[in-house]
């Protein structure tokens, strides 16, 4: 092979030159995505901890939520009693604030796991005052009532309000029921 003159070889190392610019590029490109791509996953990671450092804050509420709901279960759900019995104590409830009953609509019963939620549809007429303080009460701890949708609104008589509202109460699913003895 012959001696390169100057000007090729002045052209080899332009081309070479070129050539490690065009791979440093292409390096520094690639190392500042895979940079961005750990900047993220580290503050993915500080997010997550900074939420486990919050729920181990929460874990003594937690913890006595828990011995406070095995201290005090829910009720056995009995098909044949629990649903009128659930009744019973909605309009109880209601007649001792004062309310008045338009209309009831029991619903299916809702089994999730070992529980049973049985709804009720109640559609009420009383006044503002005792419709909140019935809300208040209905929801108290050991009750297993949760209030779930709900619509306020004024009476026709302009001194009233109605509420329509869907009750829930938690039980523990019991066993099945059977019809032979």
């Amino acid at each position: 092979m012959r001696p390169l003159n100057r000007n090729e070889r002045l052209l080899a190392g332009a081309l070479g030159a070129l050539a490690f610019l065009f791979l440093n590029l292409a390096a520094m490109r690639w190392i500042s995505e895979q940079m961005r791509t750990q900047r993220a996953a580290i503050t993915q990671l500080e997010m997550e901890a900074q939420a486990t450092r919050q729920l181990l804050k929460q874990r003594p509420y937690w913890v006595a939520r828990q011995e406070w709901i095995a201290a005090h279960p829910p009720e056995t759900y009995n098909e044949l009693q629990t649903r009128a019995k659930f009744q019973r104590e909605a309009q109880t409830s209601l007649q001792d604030k004062g309310l008045k009953i338009d209309s009831q609509q029991p619903q299916d019963t809702e089994h999730v796991g070992d529980l049973a939620v049985a709804n009720l549809d109640l559609v009420m007429t009383g006044r503002l005052e005792a419709i909140v303080r019935w809300l208040h009460a209905v929801q108290q701890p050991g009750k297993s009532v949760s209030v779930g949708n709900f619509t306020l609104k004024q009476g026709e008589d302009g001194n009233s309000m109605q509420l329509q509202v869907r009750l829930a109460k938690v039980y523990r699913a019991g066993a099945p029921v059977s019809s032979t003895p």
